[in-house]
């Protein structure tokens, strides 16, 4: 009985946010994807959508400049110029993930969302340079990946009121275990909603195979799901047992010495910080750890 109770409680959920609260971004979600679903799809159709929208060209030739996106160092000045260097996929993700972020900080923004905003932006630096360290052919793919990682729960946390509130202290006394507490009291996990939203616009291809499990150890959806366990650890320290285990956990994955890996994960919580900023989003990178 629980357990369909829980199903319509997800569909209630996801109605709810598809429909009310989430309808523009879902909008611009469909337009954009639709245009790489067409083989007529044209780089100045791509560049024609985001250029309708001032703020997005904004956010994304500044995302594209970035020391992250841009490894040529040959300034971007241009949506078209974004699309030739970065590729027409990469522009297309880079443009829907600014739509993410833009949305729930239009929202009604509250401390849960910036915290876990900035944690999205920590564990996407920290995929991409696992990535970059084993050589993937596109590790900005996996920053898009890492970034949306917890869509489900910012929509959740945006748009919850007196019920986010209420599962906001149940998760302050019984923190050891948020899936159960989440199950316990809406009747679903918040994951769960992630990986419906997922799917419904298809925001990140490689994030729902991260969604589905099954993946092998050390692939590209290891990366993702061992970024966002970093940016958890570095908010207990990385001196704490998990910030010690998460650590060992990422040189494992590279297979190198856990010296070898120390600095490099210190410093990506700064350049996470700086990606924040690109992205608009400086309120939540107050609370990537420093």
């Amino acid at each position: 009985m629980q357990k369909k109770q829980g199903a319509l409680g997800l569909e209630a959920w996801l109605g709810r946010i598809r429909d009310q609260e989430l309808p523009i971004f879902g909008r611009t979600a469909e337009e954009i994807r639709a245009l790489t679903d067409s083989e007529r799809s044209a780089v100045s159709e791509l560049a024609d959508a985001i250029l309708r929208d001032a703020g997005m060209t904004a956010k994304l030739l500044r995302i594209a400049n970035s020391v992250i996106f841009n490894t040529s160092g040959v300034q971007i000045t241009t949506v078209s110029r974004a699309v030739v260097m970065l590729g027409f996929d990469m522009v297309r993700q880079i443009a829907l993930s600014v739509a993410f972020v833009d949305t729930f900080l239009k929202g009604h923004v509250r401390e849960h969302v910036l915290r876990e905003m900035g944690r999205s932006f920590h564990a996407a630096v920290q995929a991409h340079w696992l990535a970059a360290r084993r050589h993937d052919a596109q590790p900005e793919g996996i920053i898009i990946a890492a970034l949306l990682c917890r869509f489900g729960e910012l929509a959740f946390w945006c748009f919850s009121g007196k019920e986010g509130e209420r599962l906001d202290a149940a998760l302050r006394l019984n923190p050891e275990y948020p899936g159960d507490t989440e199950q316990a009291l809406l009747g679903f996990r918040l994951s769960q909603m992630t990986a419906a939203l997922t799917r419904v616009w298809r925001v990140s291809p490689l994030l729902q195979s991260v969604l589905k499990g099954g993946y092998p150890k050390r692939s590209r959806e290891h990366a993702v799901v061992l970024a966002y366990r970093l940016a958890e650890a570095a908010e207990t320290g990385w001196r704490s047992e998990q910030g010690r285990a998460r650590l060992k956990e990422a040189a494992d994955y590279l297979q190198l010495p856990i010296e070898d890996v120390v600095e490099s994960v210190r410093q990506n919580a700064a350049e996470a910080a700086t990606l924040a900023e690109c992205y608009g989003a400086g309120e939540a990178a107050r609370f990537i750890p420093q």
